[in-house]
């Protein structure tokens, strides 16, 4: 009995002793790529084609020979673990160097396939602080949103390519040059698509058309009731919409009863010729 006891005792301690050590790694964020310096696309997360970063390197050939060294980076990975979105981009940013180092003018765009927020994962657009103070600091959210529709629809090289070649043309614009094979020809980046029409946005548009109207019509009321009504009741028009909407809303008066009447001459005189 002691024996079994023992070794029912080892077993819960290895249990707890194996947990305790698993734990940590279970909720350690998840830890970076290898970030190669001679590379501007780390698709860890596998979702993009050779054509795309074919494209954002010589898109980045074009970036650094005009624009002082500026340079794209792209990475995609499954998750960040217990990094939000926003911090794991500052941390690949930080680790992988990309844009000139002495102007600091590197641009890094993440994908993030499984996202505790977003159901069909995560985006987001970085850059260094040699664009502080630029038309891409205040327009890093919109450039990052054209990614939206091509991402929703899982298309992610057609949502890098797109918010590469608008943040490409943004550069572009800061240092004054122009890029060969634009995506873009007023000098405005593409807006993003929202994507198809569902069942869920009919449903939300006719319930703010409904309660449009419905707001619409308790405005009328109100008008007519306050200005119109009293104008017409004043000059006698009691009938049809000004007497009702005279009524409308008004307080009724309560009733109460009169003093009762004086006691008559008694049960019998009183009773029958009243009835007769």
């Amino acid at each position: 009995m002691k024996n079994f006891a023992k070794r029912v005792s080892a077993l819960v301690l290895a249990l707890v002793v194996g947990a305790a050590a698993l734990c940590p790694a279970a909720f350690a964020a998840a830890s970076l790529p290898d970030l190669p310096r001679d590379q501007c696309v780390v698709d860890d997360a596998n979702v993009l084609s050779d054509s795309t970063t074919q494209a954002i390197i010589d898109l980045n050939a074009q970036l650094e020979q005009s624009c002082s060294g500026a340079q794209i980076g792209v990475l995609t990975v499954d998750y960040t673990g217990n990094y939000s979105t926003e911090d794991y981009a500052t941390q690949a940013f930080n680790a992988w160097g990309i844009g000139d180092a002495a102007n600091n003018n590197g641009v890094l765009i993440l994908l993030v396939m499984e996202s505790p927020i977003y159901e069909d994962g995560d985006y987001y657009v970085t850059y260094g602080d040699g664009f502080r103070n630029t038309t891409l600091e205040s327009q890093a959210s919109a450039l990052a949103q054209t990614m939206e529709g091509d991402f929703v629809n899982r298309d992610y090289s057609d949502a890098v390519i797109t918010c590469a070649n608008n943040v490409a043309d943004t550069i572009a614009d800061i240092y004054g040059v122009s890029l060969s094979g634009g995506s873009y020809n007023d000098g405005g980046y593409a807006e993003p698509d929202d994507g198809p029409t569902t069942f869920e946005n009919v449903v939300l548009g006719i319930v703010i058309l409904f309660m449009s109207l419905l707001v619409m019509l308790i405005i009328v009321l109100f008008v007519f009731r306050v200005f119109i009504a009293p104008i017409g009741h004043a000059v006698g028009w009691n009938w049809g919409p000004f007497a009702w909407g005279y009524m409308a809303g008004s307080a009724r008066r309560r009733y109460r009863p009169g003093p009762p009447p004086p006691p008559g001459p008694g049960f019998g005189p009183g009773y029958g010729p009243g009835y007769g």
